[in-house]
């Protein structure tokens, strides 16, 4: 399975840094790849490209704050949580991503 993963916090430091390693390790885990795009603080030092979001199988967007650029997700299935939820529970997570495919 192919993720696409948005985080973002307010100022795009602790919380988003946390969350993304947190969702990398479940990943990696379960043999899924695993693309991240960290925002917060007005940056986006790294962001997905549209290639890495038209081969996600599905997005997870965790956030404490509005992301930018959520249009370029419209056409994917998309998966919401909070950064608190992904840093605590991204076993959790990860199933839930892979129920929404099921569907």
């Amino acid at each position: 399975m192919k993720i696409a993963l948005v985080t973002a916090c307010l100022a795009g430091v602790a919380h988003s840094k946390m969350a993304a390693l947190a969702l990398k390790k479940e990943a990696q885990k379960r043999g899924y790849e695993l693309c991240v795009e960290e925002q917060g603080g007005h940056k986006i030092p790294v962001k997905l490209t549209q290639e890495q979001i038209d081969n996600a199988d599905v997005v997870i967007i965790a956030k404490m704050v509005t992301i930018s650029g959520k249009d370029r997700f419209k056409n994917k299935t998309v998966l919401e949580v909070s950064v608190n939820e992904a840093v605590r529970k991204p076993v959790t997570i990860m199933d839930r991503a892979v129920e929404l495919l099921n569907l």
